[in-house]
């Protein structure tokens, strides 16, 4: 299969900063023809306002690509992708946590982050707080990530009901992120994939404004990532924009598919 994939970020309507940042990299080597294509996606939502929020999502990300680069090319032909994510996320989490121990403007700081390294027929997907990964396959959208959060908390376990949940002063609170502990635990899973798949990774800032059935539509239209990105991102702002929105999105293909022009890896990385 090969794989056509897009990212985008924008700040909303209401706020002053962006707090998100992500990745959607392809990591085959150029010209490598007959090798299963590589690509590594990810997207973090921050914590801590524009001095902590921004660097915690933009450290999460830079460390990750950096991790998984260095794995990849040190590990010979069968890499343990979720040993590697798993390493990737420890090490994000070290590295966010120390900053804000040293660096008092930055205490409290922290973020979600949801990443997928796609190889061939398989994604390796991890996750920590409420940024999500969908699976979309035959016109279906599946959550594959459980928010880590207080509000999902309750959910499942049933312990509130809707509106109790949105009347709570606690309902936005993340439960678990990196850099708020010196250990952080991220969930992981295998998904096989299909072609004519899709994954949809995602902050907040898109699954809190949108139903499941308005990100549904819009990727059932057979158009670029960059397409369904630009226009889930309109969607919501259309919704009031109340947070930054960040989307990736791949499609996974026939290999031989006429391919469309595509453009240039996409990033945001500024842990400057």
């Amino acid at each position: 299969m090969r794989i056509e994939a897009f990212g985008h970020t924008d700040i909303g309507r209401h706020r002053e900063w962006n707090e998100d940042s992500y990745l959607c990299l392809s990591l085959s080597p150029p010209g490598s023809n007959g090798v299963r294509p590589l690509q590594l996606l990810a997207a973090a939502d921050g914590i801590g306002g524009q001095a902590g929020g921004e660097k915690a999502s933009a450290l999460a990300v830079e460390t990750l690509e950096a991790v998984v680069r260095d794995r990849v090319a040190k590990s010979g032909p069968a890499p343990d992708f979720k040993m590697i994510l798993e390493e990737a996320y420890q090490i994000a989490n070290a590295r966010i946590f120390s900053a804000a121990a040293t660096d008092a403007a930055l205490t409290g700081m922290g973020t979600t982050l949801v990443s997928a390294i796609a190889l061939g027929d398989l994604a390796l997907v991890a996750n920590v707080g409420d940024s999500r990964a969908y699976l979309v396959r035959e016109g279906v959208l599946s959550q594959l990530t459980r928010d880590h959060s207080w509000a999902a908390e309750q959910r499942r376990t049933n312990a509130l009901s809707e509106e109790e949940i949105r009347r709570s002063p606690f309902k936005n609170m993340i439960t678990r992120s990196l850099g708020y502990y010196e250990k952080v635990e991220a969930d992981a899973l295998d998904v096989p994939l299909r072609e004519g798949d899709a994954l949809l990774l995602c902050t907040d800032g898109l699954h809190g404004a949108l139903t499941e059935k308005q990100i549904r539509k819009a990727l059932k239209r057979r158009k670029t990532p960059e397409w369904v990105c630009e226009k889930l991102i309109h969607l919501a702002n259309d919704q009031g924009g109340r947070d930054n929105i960040t989307v990736v999105l791949a499609r996974f293909l026939k290999e031989n598919g006429k391919p469309r022009p595509s453009p240039s890896d996409t990033v945001r990385l500024k842990a400057g």
